[in-house]
């Protein structure tokens, strides 16, 4: 763990130690919004199942490399109050499950490193590719409320025109779109991978399986990511793989390869025969997290805390020390901190 993640930890730890707080269980049985994002899916959130898979090593590279996805978007202000901060949550579990609809997908639970994909080099040694999920980021001034279920792809978006696209982490916590890891030769690390006790990883998985993706809330950005999502009042996610397609969303004469995923709209799920994507969470609630230019939660804004803002000056997700919470740790921040010194 890098220094940054060290202190965002330590820092966490010391300003909510004495804080009296409400445990919330968060379970939604299916998503508000779900779609499949492909740049030629016409029926935007009214497809009954999205697939994901991979245009590397295609006739169709003008696309991002995780060309087929899936988009969740699960409203939670509705059971956890939104607008208070996001110092006031602290997701201590969540995890998001979905079905596979089909039987000829091979079971990965790790993930594999870009260069085991075509024209990377090197050999894929488990069998399978990885079901992922990341955390979604918008485009175009959209957001996971605008973008919802009718939001524009928009149709036949080219690499990097997608107004919806997976994200990741940097070692400094800044945002990177994991959309095109193959071409631009790096591995994300996915919020969460997915996982089931059906199967033993490269055995095919039958048709129904159901998929638990975990996420990794001990790991600050994602725990970050989580609380500012329960601030909002809706958790937006992308689910990729990077599955081999002859021809994206094109059946191969072998079979379907690539795993198809059912939606809330899917027959199954209307008829019970299937469920539609689900999120489970425990929420820690404070009732006082104090102000915020406590950045070590000591009870006093002091020399303490202003050298750690200085410390973090610059682009800066989700520090403590960025004050107004705009991804960034300049001047506002230090004005903030200087106006509540005590």
């Amino acid at each position: 763990m890098n220094q940054r993640k060290l202190q965002y930890l330590l820092l966490f730890t010391l300003s909510t130690s004495s804080l009296s707080a409400e445990v919330v269980e968060l379970t939604l049985d299916a998503p508000d919004f779900d779609r499949w994002m492909y740049p030629y899916n016409a029926t935007a959130g009214e497809r009954e199942m999205a697939s994901t898979f991979s245009s590397v090593d295609s006739d169709f590279d003008i696309f991002d490399d995780r060309d087929g996805q899936a988009m969740l978007g699960f409203i939670t202000q509705n059971e956890i109050t939104s607008g208070l901060g996001r110092d006031t949550y602290d997701v201590t579990s969540a995890t998001i499950t979905l079905t596979i609809s089909g039987d000829e997908v091979r079971y990965d639970p790790t993930v594999d490193a870009w260069n085991t994909y075509p024209e990377g080099g090197e050999e894929d040694t488990d069998a399978g590719r990885p079901i992922e999920l990341f955390g979604a980021a918008f485009r175009n001034a959209f957001t996971g409320w605008t973008f919802g279920e009718t939001g524009p792809f928009p149709f036949g978006a080219e690499r990097g025109e997608r107004n919806v696209y997976p994200i990741t982490f940097s070692e400094n916590g800044d945002p990177i779109d994991a959309s095109n890891s193959v071409l631009e030769e790096f591995t994300p690390a996915p919020f969460a991978v997915g996982q089931t006790d059906a199967v033993n990883p490269g055995q095919f998985m039958p048709s129904e399986t159901v998929l638990t993706f975990e996420l990794d809330v001990m790991d600050p950005d994602i725990q970050c990511y989580l609380r500012s999502s329960l601030d909002d009042g809706l958790l937006s996610v992308v689910v990729t793989s990077l599955h081999y397609a002859s021809q994206p969303g094109v059946k191969q004469p072998a079979g379907l390869s690539y795993p198809n995923f059912h939606m809330k709209e899917s027959w199954a799920v209307v008829l019970g025969l299937a469920d539609a994507a689900r999120c489970e969470m425990t929420v820690v609630m404070a009732d006082d997290v104090g102000i915020p230019e406590d950045i070590d939660g000591d009870g006093n804004v002091s020399v303490t805390d202003l050298l750690t803002l200085i410390a973090d000056w610059g682009s800066c997700n989700c520090c403590s020390s960025d004050i107004n919470g705009d991804g960034e740790v300049n001047v506002t921040d230090l004005l903030a901190l200087i106006a509540a010194w005590s």
